[in-house]
């Protein structure tokens, strides 16, 4: 009895094996490539605050505001 999911993972593992030339240097080689330009694509999203509010049924949704603390002034006794 063959296990339909085994196969179609011995089958996507040899046609991977056959882009590559069965090189497995060639394959790491690939993949440390993509993880850098990953990396690099992430370092590089739009981290601008002029990027529009998203709404939800038209109403605004306000950025996140930190509660600022208010003191009291200290009156000179």
């Amino acid at each position: 009895m063959i296990d339909t999911i085994v196969q179609e993972v011995r089958e996507a593992r040899a046609q991977i094996a056959a882009d590559f030339g069965h090189d497995r240097a060639r394959f790491w080689a690939w993949a440390r490539g993509q993880q850098a330009a990953e990396r690099k694509a992430k370092h590089q999203l739009p981290t601008s605050s002029e990027q529009p509010q998203e709404t939800t049924g038209g109403a605004l949704v306000p950025p996140v505001i930190r509660k600022q603390r208010v003191r009291r002034a200290r009156v000179a006794a």
